[in-house]
């Protein structure tokens, strides 16, 4: 059963407090065991992920402005009243759960270590490093290139009969009703530090993560569409039965389509390829084996030392797959070599490890669009040491 208290927290939490009760609040947060109990039911709902929305974050701020004028003002009034100012300050402490998880910007310190959430710091240093951003680079059929960062939305290029757009950070293709019988190659490649959306001829939308690329013709014809991919890669493929679609990530691994959602990591220093499935129907093939996907299902294909590899198929953790595509490292769970993999290519950097790999399990989500100062005070919270040389990072 409820107490007092927790009745008037969660009355706080959707902001149902009557000026009477939000009286009582305010006088009972004046005893240690009740912030207690705040600090652990906001904990609560921060790890069960029920306080994450941007409007509820923004209520909860006010909030607790409105509650921290309330407590100076009774601190002034009060002849006796030791607990106030610092109980306050330990309420926006608590409190900052709510605010960073809204930005997906939270970490929690490593396991042995006293379970707590991490705020990243709101401000970056002079000499940093900024995130990734969108951009990409276009390679035509003849081999000639265009640095989309700095192209105008309008039209980019004609390429066999094709108009090639820019429109709002994402490429698109045009067919003007001429098409030549050969086969035209475009590619889209993101460095490291930048992300691109593009929307193939047949209407496909592929997200590239960064350092990645996707190849494909300028017009699908014939009874098949195929496109080749290297990196991190989220497709929306557009349906149509009588041509299916085909993925192909190396001269080894495949992917068969015929209209679905579905993620695939494919970096060359990752040492599997993961292909996860959203909605629809995904085959993998790799050499003479072959594993049929199904939604909310993850197949895992070893490429290093594994001449006869397997396919293992295993439930998928969604969200997690596709945080980066919303702007969010999820590293719940994660390696320290996995988290700097993913640094590397987002902030362009050179990792470095002083000895061996520090042994870490990290738990929690950061913002993509973070300083990469603001990454390395996370860092320290885990007690790995660093130290940044322009953009080399050498991990001690």
């Amino acid at each position: 059963m409820n107490t007092p208290f927790i009745e008037l927290i969660d009355a706080w939490l959707t902001d149902a407090l009557t000026p009477r009760e939000e009286e009582a609040f305010i006088i009972m947060l004046e005893d240690k065991a009740n912030y207690d109990i705040l600090e652990r039911v906001i904990a609560e709902k921060a790890e069960a992920q029920s306080l994450i929305g941007l409007e509820d974050v923004n209520r909860r701020e006010k909030s607790l402005l409105a509650l921290q004028q309330k407590l100076e003002v009774l601190n002034k009034e009060l002849p006796v009243v030791p607990l106030i100012r610092p109980l306050y300050k330990r309420i926006w402490a608590a409190a900052a759960v709510l605010l960073v998880l809204a930005a997906g910007i939270y970490f929690l310190l490593p396991a042995g270590q006293q379970k707590r959430f991490v705020a990243v710091p709101p401000t970056a240093k002079s000499s940093d490093i900024a995130p990734g951003r969108n951009g990409a680079i276009l390679t035509l059929s003849d081999g000639s290139a265009i640095v989309l960062d700095s192209v105008k939305d309008g039209l980019v290029a004609n390429q066999n009969g094709a108009k090639i757009m820019l429109q709002q950070d994402a490429l698109t293709y045009a067919s003007s009703g001429r098409k030549t019988g050969e086969v035209t190659l475009n590619m889209i490649s993101t460095p490291r530090g930048r992300q691109f959306r593009v929307v193939l001829p047949d209407g496909t939308k592929v997200w590239l993560n960064a350092a990645s690329s996707v190849k494909y013709p300028t017009a699908f014809s014939g009874r098949e569409r195929r496109v080749t991919v290297t990196g991190e890669a989220y497709f929306e493929v557009a349906e149509d039965a009588q041509a299916p679609f085909y993925v192909g990530i190396n001269r080894e691994t495949e992917i068969q389509v015929l209209g679905t959602d579905f993620n695939i990591n494919a970096y060359g220093d990752e040492p599997v390829i993961k292909t996860t499935l959203l909605t629809g129907s995904v085959k993998i093939v790799r050499g003479n084996r072959a594993s049929i996907l199904k939604p909310g299902e993850e197949a895992a294909v070893h490429t290093i030392n594994a001449p006869n590899t397997t396919i293992s198929i295993q439930p998928a953790d969604i969200e997690k797959v596709v945080a980066w595509k919303k702007g969010i490292f999820d590293m719940e769970g994660e390696g320290t070599a996995t988290f700097m993999r993913q640094l590397s290519r987002w902030y362009d950097l050179e990792i470095v490890y002083n000895g061996p790999v520090p042994e870490r399990k990290f738990h929690g989500k950061l913002g993509r669009d973070l300083q990469l100062s603001q990454i390395l005070d996370v860092l320290s919270q885990f007690n790995i040491r660093y130290q940044l040389t322009g953009k080399v990072l050498t991990i001690e």
